[in-house]
C-alpha cells in the first residue's frame, strides 16, 4: 500500500521523469509556456514522496485554454486545491520502479509570488547543500509525525520554508 505522506530517497531517475514528461506538455501547450521541474525531485540529493512536481508559467488568459489541454492530456484538474493564483491537476502514470507514479502540475502566471518562491526555493536549496539536508531531514520527520495528514505534514514544514523565503526578502530589502 502506497503511504501518503512517506519519505523516500532521492532518486536519480527523477530529472529524467520530469524531462520525459515536459516534452510530452511541450507539444501540446502554447509556445510560450513555461515548464520547469519544481519540489523534492528537482533537487539532487533530496528525498521526499517522489512525486513528479511541475510548474507551468502561463499568462491567466490562458489558463482556461491550458486547463482544457491538460486534462485531454490525463491530467484532473483539482478546483479543491486550486486558488484564483494556481490551477493543480493529478495524474497518475505507470513507472517501472513505483508501478505507478503521481505527478503534479501547477499553472501559474510566471510573474505570480508563489511561481517566484516555487522557483527561489528549488535554487536556494540546490546551491546549498547543508540547507537542502536540513530539510531532507525535516521532511523525514514531517512525514512520520502526519501520520498520513496533509495538514499537519504542511505544517511541519512551513516555518522553513518562510524562514528561506525570508532570508530572500531580507537580501532583497537590504537588511
Amino acid at each position: 500500500m502506497h503511504k501518503k505522506y512517506s519519505f523516500k530517497p532521492y532518486n536519480p531517475q527523477f530529472p529524467i521523469l520530469f524531462s520525459l514528461e515536459a516534452k510530452k506538455l511541450q507539444k501540446s501547450l502554447p509556445k510560450d509556456a513555461l515548464i520547469e521541474h519544481v519540489g523534492s525531485t528537482a533537487i539532487a540529493g533530496l528525498g521526499g514522496k517522489g512525486i513528479i512536481d511541475i510548474a507551468i508559467g502561463a499568462v491567466k488568459e490562458k489558463r482556461e485554454l491550458i486547463i482544457s489541454i491538460l486534462t485531454d492530456l490525463g491530467y484532473e484538474f483539482q478546483p479543491r486545491l486550486s486558488s484564483e493564483d494556481r490551477a493543480f491537476f493529478k495524474a497518475q502514470k505507470p513507472d517501472s520502479e513505483e508501478g505507478i507514479r503521481t505527478y503534479h502540475i501547477h499553472l501559474m502566471d510566471p510573474k505570480n509570488q508563489q511561481w517566484l518562491d516555487m522557483l527561489f526555493f528549488r535554487d536556494y536549496l540546490g546551491k546549498f547543500p547543508e540547507e537542502m539536508r536540513r530539510y531532507a531531514d525535516l521532511k523525514e520527520k514531517a512525514a512520520l509525525d502526519a501520520q498520513g495528514q496533509g495538514e499537519i505534514y504542511r505544517k511541519c514544514k512551513e516555518p522553513f520554508l518562510q524562514e528561506i523565503l525570508d532570508r530572500r526578502n531580507s537580501v532583497l530589502s537590504g537588511d
